[in-house]
């Protein structure tokens, strides 16, 4: 197969290919400091052993055997997988040709052979050569693109929507595309520059007014303590947009002391071929297998043996970490869980969908990360306690990056638990006021161990929630309504959802189960106590998912809730297993002729939630009652954004009876909550904000003129703030501070949690109508909550 790719051959460029002739050597180099050292490494691929055969040979047969829609590699299915390998490796379409494709169509089908039961590897480390030869040649051309002149008056803009782009067909549009890239880089780092300029002479006024203040009062400055490092946030450093080639993020600099930013965004690109060299067999092979997995779902995944040591990268149990789980998608390290009570929480700058692009030891240059597997991006996020990591971000729908430093800690349990406050609320036409209870619950958490050890008290989300019930009930005035704020819950252990939703119903089906087999299981709570009885409203979002949604999707379906929040939650309803290697036998067996025979694992979706009327949470999640505008429909969460999900679909429902205590008041409740809102002016500053930020994000073309450019920071920074004052809302309901000097625009300490009010609201309405009906002749001893619980008080204790 022949490279269709030409290079042209400019003085320039020649000159730096004969530096790099003189630094050319084989094998793994030593650690250089040039882009010229960094670049004479010479493109080739390790060779696939034994271990490698084996692993992709049963990695294929475990998922034709055990997946939840099981199939054989057929040539139609090959071809799915073929592409999706192109995808993983460039994802952007910046660096492979169309007919780079072309070259090796002839594996397109093949990629299987049923006959011999083995996966051809014979692709995907020919395709690696020729990938690292194009990273090689990408960086070459753009390090000599640094140096050109770039003009910044001329009308052009940059795409970043790369989701359904055709792939180049030719050298010049490639080399275009490099163009941009660099001239993007150049262009934000300039208007970087120039705000941290005005910063810098915003401060030095304010240095200045301090000083005359203390010189003509002989009193301390009014000036704001500085806050600690964990808290501030150092100045923007610019780099390109969101989807811009992978070796041009330049990262964000912690230290004053850095190298001129040309030099960095040089040795950037020069870092990302050398990163992407240096890989071992088994790495190409993870990149290989899960492109396969992805064809299937997007959950499944082989983890080579590093990937599976941070699987799921969950730092609720790290003492070292920052508290984040992390993922990835696309090039990027992403964010996709923020674990209540940790580093990242308390701090508050980070949230799920921010990309990191680059990280950084205290007093160290930062070490560009697009494209360093997860274990490795991992390793230089964790750290001793105590000591600070600076992460380059990308904010969720930001093209510009952003320092964020954290001092890392431990995640305290305490924080991560339920919690719990009680407010008091004046009824119209009532003399007695009302009481409601509302509980937040970050996830659903066990201590899994000492429950196995036979610890009577060890501890859990439902058991937990249920004390606070408990506690409020004993309360000379106990709550006449609960309100269960399950936003961001991104679900946990399945038994403490359903013994979660038993606490608010006698007994009955929670949540169906069923394999790929066709098997159903049937999870039922069968304690008949009720903790609580009485008006019962549950709060989601688009980041509520999983265990969230088998909450409230039972309390929905029993009529036993009303659910309040976004238009739906995330939508995840299928259920993964992981399948460690070792325990195949043909591997085990083979391990004692293989140099390095740990063959990792395979993470494989097995099986499928259903709610009890018999729809499957997948896709579709659970849909609100009562719903409102939200910032996190705009943002690419939620199942659906995914490719290749398992789709939404339906088995038999569940016999059940329902509780009807939901139906007759909720279009009245949803009446007079749509007229609160229409005639609140928050509820409208907060549509216009949404209206901005759709408005927004809906333009995938980023301009490469400056004055466009300019205003079109303006407007992000809008957007930026818009969603920071956003989560500021939501922390202020649960009582976390996350001010910080640079936020002086928000009002942190004083943010409403509209959401949560207008809830409070809904609640107000419904115990009012419950009171009434209670007053009427036709009044049930159900109709009062507090009736209810005196009822289920000599009932079994849970």
């Amino acid at each position: 197969m022949t490279s269709h790719f030409h290079v042209c051959r400019r003085r320039s460029l020649a000159a730096l290919a004969l530096s790099l002739a003189l630094f050319l050597v084989s094998g793994s180099p030593a650690r250089a400091e040039t882009p010229e050292e960094l670049l004479a490494h010479v493109p080739t691929v390790p060779t696939p052993l034994l271990r490698e055969r084996l692993v992709s040979k049963y990695v294929v047969i475990l998922l034709s055997k055990y997946h939840y829609h099981p199939q054989n590699i057929t040539p139609a299915l090959s071809a799915e997988w073929f592409n999706e390998y192109f995808n993983s490796l460039d994802f952007n379409r910046s660096l492979f040709l169309e007919s780079d494709l072309e070259d090796f169509r002839s594996f397109e089908s093949v990629l299987w052979d049923q006959r011999t039961m083995t996966a051809n590897l014979e692709f995907p480390f020919k395709v690696y050569q020729r990938y690292l030869e194009r990273v090689r040649q990408r960086a070459l051309f753009s390090i000599e693109a640094i140096d050109n002149s770039h003009d910044f008056s001329v009308q052009e803009t940059m795409n970043t929507d790369f989701k359904d782009l055709p792939w180049c067909k030719t050298v010049e549009e490639l080399e275009n595309l490099w163009r941009q890239q660099v001239k993007n880089a150049l262009l934000a780092n300039r208007l970087q520059e120039e705000k941290d300029a005005a910063k810098k002479k915003k401060a030095g006024e304010a240095d200045d007014d301090g000083a005359t203040a203390k010189k003509g009062h002989d009193a301390p400055a009014p000036a704001e303590q500085a806050a600690p490092a964990e808290q501030a946030a150092p100045a923007e450093q610019a780099a390109p947009a969101e989807q811009a080639a992978p070796a041009e993020q330049a990262a964000a600099v912690p230290s004053t002391e850095a190298a001129p930013f040309p030099e960095r965004l040089a040795k950037n690109y020069a870092r990302s071929y050398l990163r992407r060299a240096e890989v071992e067999a088994i790495n190409i092979l993870e990149t290989y297998l899960t492109a396969l997995t992805r064809v299937l779902d997007p959950h499944s995944a082989y983890m080579a043996p590093e990937t599976k040591e941070n699987f799921d990268i969950n730092m609720r149990l790290s003492l070292e970490g920052i508290g984040a789980t992390l993922s990835t998608k696309d090039a990027y390290t992403v964010i996709v869980g923020i674990v209540p009570g940790g580093p990242a929480d308390r701090d508050g700058r980070l949230k799920e969908g921010d990309r990191i692009t680059a990280v950084a030891q205290e007093g160290e240059e930062p070490i560009d990360v697009v494209e360093m597997p997860l274990n490795k991006v991992v390793a230089k996020i964790r750290g001793p306690k105590g000591t600070t990591v600076h992460l380059t971000i990308l904010e969720e729908g930001s093209n510009t990056p952003t320092l964020v430093s954290i001092v890392r800690d431990e995640v305290k349990l305490t924080d991560q638990e339920a919690q719990s406050e009680t407010r008091q609320l004046s009824l119209p036409d009532a003399d007695d006021p009302a009481h409601v209870l509302i509980i937040y619950l970050p996830s659903f958490y066990a201590d899994f161990a000492a429950r196995a050890k036979g610890d009577p008290d060890y501890k859990s989300s439902a058991r937990d929630v249920r004390k606070l019930i408990e506690k409020a009930m004993a309360e000379p005035s106990p709550p006449d309504g609960v309100i269960l704020d399950l936003r961001g819950n991104g679900g946990g252990a399945l038994d403490e959802a359903v013994d979660l939703a038993g606490l608010f119903i006698p007994s009955g089906p929670i949540v169906q189960v069923r394999d790929s087999s066709g098997k159903i299981d049937r999870k039922e709570d069968t304690n008949p106590a009720v903790s609580f009885a009485g008006p019962l409203i549950v709060m989601v979002d688009k980041l509520s998912a999983s265990a969230s949604e088998i909450v409230a999707g039972a309390l929905q379906d029993y009529g036993r809730a009303i659910i309040v929040g976004d238009a739906s939650t995330h939508g995840k309803g299928t259920v993964q297993s992981v399948i460690n290697l070792a325990n195949v036998r043909a591997l085990s067996q083979a391990s004692s002729r293989m140099p390095d025979p740990e063959p990792g694992s395979l993470k494989i979706t097995i099986s499928k939630f259903y709610r009890i009327n018999g729809s499957s949470t997948q896709v579709k999640g659970i849909t609100s009652d009562i719903s409102f505008a939200s910032f996190l429909d705009l943002l690419d969460l939620g199942e659906e954004k995914l490719p290749h999900v398992l789709p939404w679909d339906q088995i038999q429902p569940l016999k059940y009876e329902s509780m009807n205590q939901t139906a007759d008041v909720l279009p009245a409740l949803l009446e007079a909550s749509q007229k609160r809102r229409q005639e609140n002016p928050l509820f409208s500053e907060y549509q216009k904000d949404i209206d901005f930020y759709a408005d927004f994000r809906a333009d995938k073309q980023l301009p490469l003129e400056l004055t466009q450019r300019r205003q079109y920071q303006e407007d992000e920074d809008k957007t930026v703030r818009m969603f920071r004052k956003f989560q500021a809302q939501r922390k202020n309901a649960r009582k976390r501070n996350i001010a910080r000097p640079d936020e002086d625009d928000i009002d942190v300490a004083n943010a409403q949690d509209l959401i949560l009010e207008e809830t409070v609201n809904i609640m107000a309405d419904y115990i009012s109508a419950r009171r009434q009906q209670a007053a009427g002749p036709a009044a049930t001893a159900a109709a009062d909550p507090r009736d209810d619980n005196a009822l289920h008080n000599n009932a079994l204790q849970r």
